[in-house]
């Protein structure tokens, strides 16, 4: 089966997922791609790994979009996107406007406990802007984009990542280990304003386990928490219906960016679900691609 022909399951609720039947790929239109690329080793783990598309018709070095795959830090690869969507639609959209795209995992939670995951994401854009001449990536046009749980990260590694004095036990020192983290814009698809409340369903009673002992830590992870002045245009973008992630955490991290000065841009789509289901989800696409190129392009 080609990636392109992957579908949800027709059953409703969907069983319980064990395994992909074999998935081949013709990749990404109009790219030159590099798969597995390895951003860091940490000891004990997988290596973490990252896929990267750069358009093969670019004159120079080209802007770079980092998306963030959701699954509520338990489950998801960076290959797929929600299985309600076109699978390589998002990144195929993305080289066709002219900016690469690169695609990250990181480690889930049954595999270590936060901030591991926020570590890896950060460790993956190091790791672009510390081979961005070899990879033909502009390393000061940088763009993050992440969905649901891959919001959070994304928010995350947008919004410490530019504080003056950022927060060292979210941000680690994976792989490459330091360098600049700011990025000039973000897209945040119906991600949690704050931390507690998700988490609690989605580990249920290990909490405490799930933040590494540390309950305190909860804090710190919720992007509402994390707003300043210093934060580059943000994009949120939610289903008014969503049953998962309600609409009113998108609203609350608006607010307090235009609180604090910073450029944020708030969508609700009336009728849709989380993963925009009960929507097109295309115009959701190309309004993000859109709102990534007017600035990451300018």
């Amino acid at each position: 089966m080609d990636i392109r022909d992957l579908r949800p399951p027709t059953h409703d609720p969907w069983p319980a997922f064990t395994h992909h039947p074999p998935i081949s790929s013709h990749g990404v239109r109009g790219a030159r791609s590099w798969t597995g690329l390895t951003f860091g080793f940490v000891p004990g783990y997988r290596p973490m790994t990252l896929d990267l598309h750069v358009p093969t018709d670019a004159a120079g070095p080209v802007p770079v979009v980092v998306w963030i795959h959701g699954g509520g830090w338990t489950e998801g690869d960076r290959r797929y996107v929600p299985l309600q969507w076109p699978q390589q639609l998002l990144f195929d959209k993305i080289v066709a406007a002219g900016m690469a795209v690169a695609t990250v995992d990181y480690r889930l939670l049954a595999e270590a406990p936060f901030p591991a995951c926020v570590h890896d994401c950060v460790a993956a854009v190091r790791y672009l802007r510390q081979y961005a001449d070899q990879l033909g990536l502009d390393p000061d046009r940088v763009g993050i984009w992440g969905e649901s749980a891959g919001a959070h990260l994304a928010s995350l590694v947008a919004f410490v990542g530019s504080q003056r004095d950022p927060h060292g036990r979210l941000l680690g020192r994976v792989g490459v280990g330091e360098g600049r983290l700011d990025v000039a814009a973000s897209v945040l698809f119906y991600g949690p304003a704050q931390l507690g409340w998700v988490i609690d369903q989605v580990v249920g009673d290990d909490v405490r386990g799930a933040l590494g002992g540390d309950l305190t830590l909860a804090e710190d992870l919720s992007p509402i928490n994390q707003v300043h002045r210093g934060i580059a245009p943000v994009l949120l973008m939610h289903g008014r219906d969503d049953a998962l992630v309600p609409a009113s955490e998108s609203a609350i991290l608006h607010d307090a960016l235009l609180a604090v000065g910073v450029d944020s841009t708030l969508e609700i789509t009336d009728g849709a679900d989380h993963c925009f289901i009960g929507a097109p989800i295309e115009p959701h696409l190309d309004r993000a691609i859109d709102f990534l190129g007017r600035l990451l392009q300018s």
